[in-house]
């Protein structure tokens, strides 16, 4: 398995920029934490297709994991417990979290208490009313899963149940899990990339380690 990463060397991880300059025969563990479309991250994951390897994640999973939508359905699918959500091209006011679908959004997410701060979250997530927008019913606490591989840095029992199910659907190696937490439960609803400084590597193989993945 290749290793595909930016950080320590003796982590044996592979360069991006190296990696993407050579043909390549082997599966391929995407470790960059961003995998939208045009990032590097998107593009090691393009790269080790066209080479006909085995990839986590997939470009089609990287693509999809991103769009509340999708990521939220895909879950409810798979039997996950998940909020309540709607997709509108024009606003009903509400208190709600609203989500972007606008191609040039960098998953920026909006928590909204009042009226005139809908309106202005909506026009700014709509870009002007061009694009809709999802409109999530949240009632209890937000909280962040830094999910590493099947497991969550930092996290409890719970946190770890979202993270393992959440890469079994997808094979995206590492994210940030938003999600909807009442009584204990955890109701995963968006999904946004880790920043190089949030991602845990030496933590990341440990997990692929210890949980004995892809093998």
């Amino acid at each position: 398995m290749i290793l595909v990463g930016e950080g320590d060397e003796e982590k044996s991880l592979e360069p991006p920029d190296h990696f993407l300059k050579k043909k390549v025969s082997d599966t391929i563990l995407n470790l960059l934490g961003d995998y939208r479309f045009h990032t590097k991250g998107y593009y090691v994951s393009l790269h080790a297709e066209e080479n006909n390897c085995i990839v986590y994640p997939s470009v089609k999973n990287a693509l999809d994991i991103y769009r509340a939508p999708v990521f939220i359905e895909r879950l409810n699918r798979s039997g996950l417990n998940v909020p309540n959500f709607e997709v509108l091209p024009r606003p009903i006011p509400r208190k709600t979290v609203m989500l972007p679908l606008n191609p040039f959004s960098k998953n920026s997410m909006k928590i909204v208490r009042n009226e005139s701060q809908y309106y202005r979250c909506f026009r700014s997530l709509s870009m002007d009313y061009h694009y809709p927008v999802v409109q999530v019913e949240i009632e209890g606490k937000i909280e962040e899963i830094y999910m590493h591989l099947t497991k969550a840095r930092k996290g409890d029992e719970e946190m770890n149940r979202i993270a393992k199910k959440v890469f079994e659907i997808f094979g995206v190696p590492l994210g940030k899990i938003f999600v909807e937490k009442i009584d204990g439960k955890l109701k995963p609803f968006y999904f946004m990339p880790l920043m190089k400084d949030e991602i845990d590597l030496d933590f990341a193989i440990e997990v692929m380690h210890e949980d004995r993945l892809f093998r």
